[in-house]
């Protein structure tokens, strides 16, 4: 029961917001070459940042770039098309294979994205084109070549995010389409060519996916041979971070809160029992120091009772001695009344000098 529960949030985590960001499932690439990966979101979400990370899980990965250049990648960049609802992603010099995330920042909530798988091969991509960039002029057509390694008849060529032409023929937002497969290529032409026909289209088979963007110009000139690709590049150095799951964080920093606010509230309650209520010790300490002056009261009456053992013995010395040479002195009547007050209880050695 708990593991079912733990896959099924693990499955909407993962799948959260995959319906508002769309791009491509699996890239291959040559390594040390460039690609550019579209990213198409929903318009609500024109102003919200966009930005790439890095990771097979989600909650983990890092940041690698942003649209609003708050973080930089040397050889990453992320270009926003608001008009066009999509934004690109540039790779160049690509070293390694990796999951990646086209991602949308939505504050105080998760953010939506979409994971593509990144295929970084030492040799030929298994599915590519010459160019990713293609121009073209209204009522013009334009040519593309994908290559593949032999797989006939399994290449489509799509409108991203958008229909797809699976036979010989067809039309695409009304331009003519018209595909011939080869032994290990595709080649594609798109004849009456309108502006809105500008966007992104791709290659595709059941596992990999090529984009190419076409422009569709006024007229067609040599000079628009020479323009740059609509993702717009940036300079800087890359700062990767590790993603913080604040939603996940907060259980723990709830408790962490809650433990100094007790601790806090335990310290002040013992800082104001020690100034406005008397202690314990110091109620225990009174009561000592009655007991000790109880016991000294009972040892002074003991030195009283010493000193009339004296008087007396003194006495008793002088009445034994020999009358002969000495004149006879009659002892001194010592009254009881004349005796300092003693305690109810006379010491034991008093007692003992009586018998």
């Amino acid at each position: 029961m708990h593991l079912n529960c733990l896959l099924f949030i693990f499955s909407f985590i993962r799948l959260s917001g995959a319906q508002d960001v769309t791009t491509v499932r699996q890239i291959s690439v040559q390594r040390g070459q460039s690609v550019v990966i579209p990213c198409l979101y929903n318009q609500k979400y024109t102003s919200s940042y966009k930005y790439l990370s890095a990771g097979y899980v989600w909650l983990l990965s890092d940041y690698v770039d942003f649209s609003d250049q708050r973080c930089h990648h040397k050889t990453v960049f992320v270009s926003d098309d608001t008009e066009g609802h999509i934004f690109t992603v540039r790779m160049d010099d690509v070293q390694e294979s990796g999951s990646y995330w086209c991602a949308i920042h939505i504050p105080s909530a998760f953010d939506k994205r979409a994971g593509f798988f990144l295929d970084v091969t030492a040799d030929s991509p298994r599915l590519h084109v010459t160019s990713q960039t293609v121009m073209g002029s209204e009522n013009g057509s334009v040519t593309i070549t994908c290559y593949h390694q032999g797989v006939q008849y399994g290449v489509k060529w799509c409108k991203f995010g958008g229909q797809c032409i699976t036979g010989a023929s067809g039309t695409l937002d009304g331009a003519s389409v018209e595909i011939r497969h080869g032994l290990r290529n595709m080649t594609v032409s798109m004849s009456r060519l309108k502006k809105k026909n500008t966007g992104w289209y791709c290659c595709s088979t059941e596992d990999l996916q090529m984009p190419v963007h076409i422009t569709v110009s006024q007229k067609k000139s040599r000079s628009a041979e020479g323009q740059q690709s609509p993702v717009t590049t940036a300079t800087g150095q890359s700062s990767p971070r590790k993603r913080t799951a604040i939603l996940f964080l907060l259980p723990v920093i709830f408790e962490i809160l809650l433990l100094i606010v007790i601790y806090l509230a335990l310290k002040l309650a013992s800082i104001c029992k020690t100034r406005f209520f008397p202690s314990v010790n110091e109620a225990e300490d009174g009561h000592y120091v009655t007991m000790h002056r109880e016991q000294s009261s009972r040892s002074n009456g003991c030195s009283a009772a010493e000193e009339v053992y004296e008087n007396m013995a003194g006495l008793k010395t002088n009445s034994e001695i020999p009358a002969s040479g000495h004149k006879s002195i009659s002892p001194a009547v010592v009254k009881k009344s004349d005796l300092p007050k003693a305690p109810v209880r006379e010491p034991d050695y008093v007692n003992i000098m009586k018998t």
